[in-house]
C-alpha cells in the first residue's frame, strides 16, 4: 500500500502532486493512503470543483505548518513511503519570513520524515538560485555554482545546503523548477497574461521587457508534479544514492520572445519589444524603481477592467514582486538545463508538455474564467 505525506499541498504545485497521485491510486489495484497538510481548506483556495472532489478523497489536514507540533500530527504514526515538501512562499517577504517558511520549516519536515523512517524524501526547492556565468543563454546544470540574488534566494540556498548535511534524514531529491505555469498558477506568468489581457482590451501594443532572446526557461506544473513522484519512486530503491538534485525545465529552450509570443497569441495581442535604449536604461534602475514603473502601468487598467466585466473580488494581479525572476532577467537570465532527469537510469521521467503554447497556457485563462476571475469575452 503506497503511503504519501504531501506538505503543502493546497499550492500551486501541491494541488497538481494531488492530482496527479489520485490518477495513478485511481490506475492501481493496491490501496494507497495519501495525506495532505496545508494552512488553508480546499474550498477556500480557489480551486474548481473537480480538484475540491478529489481532496474530499484523501486525508487532508489543516493546520499551521510553522508548527512542530501540528508537522509532528500530521506524520503520525504512520511509517510513510514518500514525504513530498511543496510548501509555498511568496515573494516579497522578510529573511526573517523566509527563514521560518523556507528553511527552519523544511528542516524540521526532513528531521520528522527520518524518524517515521519514510523510504524517500522530495524537496521542490527552485531554480532561481544559480550564480550568472559568462555566457547568459548557456544553460544551468544542476552542478553549476549557486548565488542568491535576493532573500528568497539566499533561503533556498540554505535549506538545500542543511537538508543535505541533515543527520537522519531520509534518501533525498532536490528538484529545481524553472519558471513554473499551468493551472493554478498566480504569481509566475499570471502578470504576463493581464498585460496581454489589457493590451487586447486598449488595442495597445503589449510591451514586453528586455532583450526577445533571453532565455526564461520553463516547466509546466503537471509535469512537476510528475517529477516529485517518480524521484520519489526512484530514490527509495538507490540504496546506494541517497541524496540527488534535479534540475526541472522543458526542452522547448523558451525564450523572452517565445513566452511573449505564446501569451500574446492566446490573448490576440500585439508584442512590442523593448529597443535597446529603453532596455539600457531600465537595466540600470534599480529593481524596485523598475517594478513601481510597470505595476504603476497595469494596475490601474486591470482594475478598470474587472470592473468592467462585473468582477469585483479577483486575487488575480500584474503586480511583479522586486523578487519576481522576470525582473532580474537582464542581470540573471534563466537558462536551465532540464535534461539530467530525463536521463537517469531507472527513474520513468519525460517532459510530457514540451514547449510552452498557446494550448498550453489555455487551460489557465479557463480556469480563471470559470471561477469568475477573468473577463470571459475572449
Amino acid at each position: 500500500m503506497p503511503s504519501v505525506l504531501v506538505v503543502g499541498s493546497a499550492n500551486f504545485y501541491g494541488r497538481a502532486v494531488i492530482q496527479e497521485l489520485c490518477a495513478q491510486r485511481d490506475l492501481s489495484s493496491d490501496t494507497w493512503m495519501i495525506r495532505g497538510v496545508d494552512k488553508v481548506l480546499p474550498e477556500l483556495a480557489l480551486f474548481p470543483p473537480n480538484v475540491i472532489k478529489l481532496f474530499e478523497s484523501v486525508d487532508y489536514r489543516m493546520g499551521n505548518l510553522r508548527s512542530a507540533e501540528f508537522l509532528e500530527q500530521a506524520f503520525g504514526d504512520m511509517q510513510w513511503d514518500w514525504v513530498i515538501n511543496i510548501a509555498e512562499y511568496k515573494f516579497g517577504q522578510t529573511a526573517a519570513v523566509y527563514e521560518q517558511d523556507v528553511r527552519l520549516m523544511s528542516l524540521e519536515v526532513a528531521r520528522l520524515a527520518g524518524k517515521h523512517k519514510a523510504k524517500a524524501l522530495v524537496h521542490v526547492s527552485t531554480a532561481h538560485v544559480f550564480k550568472p556565468h559568462g555566457s547568459p543563454n548557456t544553460p544551468h546544470a544542476e552542478d553549476d555554482a549557486l548565488e542568491a540574488s535576493n532573500e528568497l534566494a539566499a533561503a533556498h540556498v540554505r535549506t538545500e545546503q542543511d537538508l543535505q548535511t541533515c543527520k537522519g534524514r531520509p534518501p533525498l531529491v532536490i528538484l529545481r523548477p524553472a519558471l513554473c505555469y499551468g493551472p493554478g498558477d498566480r504569481q509566475n506568468v499570471v502578470p504576463m497574461l493581464i498585460s496581454a489581457q489589457i493590451s487586447r482590451a486598449t488595442n495597445q501594443p503589449m510591451p514586453i521587457l528586455w532583450d526577445k532572446d533571453l532565455r526564461v526557461s520553463t516547466v509546466h506544473v503537471a509535469d512537476v508534479a510528475q517529477a516529485c513522484i517518480q524521484s520519489a519512486k526512484w530514490i527509495a530503491t538507490q540504496n546506494q544514492a541517497p541524496f540527488a538534485v534535479f534540475n526541472l525545465a522543458d526542452p522547448g529552450d523558451t525564450t523572452n520572445a517565445k513566452l511573449a509570443n505564446a501569451v500574446a497569441q492566446l490573448l490576440d495581442a500585439k508584442p512590442s519589444f523593448q529597443n535597446s535604449a529603453f532596455n539600457f536604461i531600465a537595466k540600470r534602475l534599480k529593481t524596485s524603481e523598475l517594478t513601481e514603473e510597470v505595476n504603476e502601468s497595469l494596475l490601474g487598467p486591470w482594475m478598470e477592467l474587472l470592473t468592467q466585466h462585473g468582477i469585483a473580488n479577483s486575487p488575480l494581479s500584474p503586480y511583479i514582486d522586486a523578487e519576481h525572476p522576470y525582473c532580474r532577467l537582464e542581470h540573471c537570465p534563466l537558462a536551465i538545463n532540464g535534461s539530467r532527469i530525463e536521463n537517469t537510469q531507472g527513474l520513468s521521467f519525460k517532459y510530457q508538455h514540451s514547449s510552452v503554447s498557446p494550448d498550453t497556457l489555455r487551460p489557465m485563462i479557463d480556469e480563471f474564467q470559470q471561477l469568475g476571475l477573468w473577463p470571459t469575452s475572449i
